[in-house]
């Protein structure tokens, strides 16, 4: 098995770091500071990290860039998905203009992971907002497509505790999914819409034992179907095949909230993780909240893909 090396990038140490996104043209790390309504860029070749606020939201829970419009990102902000104008070094982004709102029947809830799939659909779920109950208790979320010709969220099911990674495989048609309060990983059938079908529990974390308890997070996938994912709360990212859910390898990451995982680099073959500093009975370590790079790994993944308005 080939030998990883973990080095942390030169980026702030965040409340919630969340949402890696490579985008290849920029050569460029997009995450946010989910709490904070923190937007962050990493610029590769100049090794740096700029960061913004979006002026008018009170969360960012991802940033996704928007095929064909230079400097324009969808964010998630509660229960809106925004479009946002950011220059990716200026310390301030604006809200272009809203562009859809789960409105009064979900305000209780809120947006949490999204990613667009190979065809730039936007999916995204949601968890019960912490100012409103505990979502570890409460199985309020939805997970949706956007429709974006008609501006609408499709649901693709519900009773959801905390929305949280997602991957898709387009060779067999599988759709993965962490539910984090569910403590497990689901694999769905996907049509030709993004629609989903046949979900069923594809990796189990029910049986951990540790307290506070190990919770699967965000995810990605590899070019041979495996799924990495990251372990709130397990300093590791979990390697797992798509034939039965095996675990093939741990990874150790020097951080206890691992949040979530997006291969970048030029060649696609560096795994960039996130992590968050919630303050939680364990004690965190000096690299609670760094990003980091993941080299080694003899693994790539696929480009990740602009969210198409």
């Amino acid at each position: 098995m080939a030998h990883y090396k973990v080095e942390e990038i030169a980026a702030p140490k965040l409340d919630l770091g969340e949402g890696p996104h490579w985008d290849a043209k920029s050569q460029s790390l997009y995450f946010v500071d989910m709490f904070q309504a923190g937007i962050y860029r990493w610029d590769y070749p100049k090794n740096k990290t700029f960061g913004a606020t979006v002026e008018g939201c009170t969360w960012a829970s991802f940033i996704i860039p928007v095929k064909g419009r230079g400097n324009q990102f969808v964010v998630g902000d509660g229960t809106r998905f925004v479009l946002i104008t950011w220059d990716g070094i200026s310390d301030k982004a604006k809200i272009v203009k809203v562009i859809a709102d789960l409105g009064e029947a979900d305000k209780t809830n809120r947006f949490n992971d999204g990613k667009a799939d190979s065809k730039g659909r936007l999916f995204a779920g949601t968890l019960k907002a912490e100012q409103c109950g505990n979502p570890f208790e409460i199985n309020s979320g939805k997970f949706f497509r956007f429709d974006a010709k008609n501006g609408k969220f499709v649901e693709q099911f519900d009773k959801v505790f905390i929305s949280n990674g997602l991957a898709w495989n387009d060779k067999t048609k599988k759709f993965y999914y962490a539910d984090t309060g569910a403590y497990d990983v689901k694999e769905f059938d996907f049509d030709g819409n993004g629609d989903l079908s046949n979900g069923k529990v594809f990796f189990d974390m029910t049986g951990s034992s540790k307290e506070p308890k190990e919770a699967p997070d965000g995810m990605t996938i590899d070019t041979e179907g495996n799924i990495y994912l990251a372990v709130f709360h397990g300093s590791k990212v979990l390697k797992i095949s798509p034939r039965f859910g095996q675990l093939l390898q741990e990874i150790t990451i020097p951080a206890k909230q691992v949040t979530s995982v997006a291969f970048g680099g030029p060649n696609l073959d560096e795994l960039y993780v996130t992590t968050a500093k919630i303050p939680f009975v364990e004690p965190q370590g000096p690299l609670a909240g760094a990003t980091f790079k993941v080299t080694g790994l003899g693994a790539r993944g696929f480009p990740m893909t602009d969210v198409d308005l």
